[in-house]
């Protein structure tokens, strides 16, 4: 009775020395996304996890391009080779300029001889943030009816656009004098270009208050405005009746670079937030979406 009750605990602690074993030779694979909704040129970031059982014969999926996707960035692979196998992480980043309902679709891993596939992943890409708890079409609460100051060209933007417009009627109406030798002087007019006005019209709105939810919201009209009245005069474009959306579409077309377009749309959305959803942003916001314009601006003056 002694010898078998031995027995049975010796074969007991080998099958739980042998489990662990055949667990670790279950191959896995997972892919996965950090957002499965964005706005459109927002990025993502795309892996894949593998682990195998085998050190050897593993071929990892390799791709250049995905539908609707734009691949910003890929990492190298980081492995890990055990003598109970090996694992590996891929990682990408990813954005899209297409609006919709996209696939990332399945790719195929090979481990060992046998092929695996990863599961495919939707995602959600839109113009803007959809809250289902608020209703931000709501006439009532884009309205501010408590603000009158609404109804005025913003201070900092107008202030430049005036002092232009007076010093253009002032040379316009000066009349020519002769010279002691009968001929008129060339006069020496002073004309500013359109980046000098929006670098100009950046740097009064950087020293503007930003304490109460209405200086923020002239400060950043204000910004957009900036930028709106910059593409008028350097590209010709039709900017003032645009909504930010139509204004994104536009900029689109131009050869930006990503993450900065990426950046500038975030602003502009930003820009609505604080007009029409009455979003107060913080300090480091205010300072970020100030050099973001700038920058753009910069950028399209050097592309034109």
């Amino acid at each position: 009775m002694a010898k078998s009750l031995t027995y049975i605990v010796f074969l007991m602690i080998l099958l739980m020395g042998i489990c662990p074993a055949w667990a670790q030779e279950i191959p896995s694979l997972k892919a996965a996304v950090d957002k499965n909704q964005i706005l459109i040129g927002q990025p993502i970031r795309f892996t894949i996890d593998v682990k195998s059982p085998m050190t050897s014969g593993n071929h990892l999926p390799q791709f250049d391009s995905i539908p609707h996707f734009e691949i910003i960035e890929k990492a190298s692979p980081d492995s890990t080779i055990l003598v109970t196998g090996a694992s590996y992480h891929l990682e990408w980043k990813l954005t899209s300029f297409d609006s919709g309902r996209h696939v990332i679709p399945a790719f195929a891993v090979v481990i060992g001889n046998q092929l695996h596939k990863t599961d495919s992943i939707p995602i959600e890409i839109s113009y803007g943030k959809v809250d289902t708890a608020q209703d931000y079409h709501d006439i009532k609460s884009i309205r501010d009816l408590e603000n009158p100051d609404v109804k005025y060209i913003p201070f900092i933007v107008g202030t430049v656009a005036a002092i232009s417009l007076i010093l253009f009627i002032w040379f316009m109406r000066q009349r020519p004098t002769l010279n002691a030798q009968g001929l008129t002087p060339t006069a020496e007019v002073i004309r500013t270009t359109p980046i000098e006005d929006a670098m100009a019209s950046l740097e009064l709105l950087k020293k503007a208050k930003k304490e109460d939810p209405s200086s923020v919201k002239k400060y950043y009209t204000g910004l957009t405005d900036t930028l709106r009245i910059f593409l008028n005069r350097q590209l010709g474009l039709v900017t003032m009746e645009k909504t930010s959306e139509e204004l994104i579409l536009s900029l689109s077309n131009m050869k930006m670079d990503r993450d900065l377009f990426s950046k500038l749309t975030e602003a502009l959305r930003m820009g609505d937030f604080v007009k029409f959803a009455k979003y107060v942003p913080g300090p480091f916001e205010n300072d970020n979406n100030w050099e973001v314009i700038k920058n753009s601006i910069v950028l399209i003056n050097e592309l034109k």
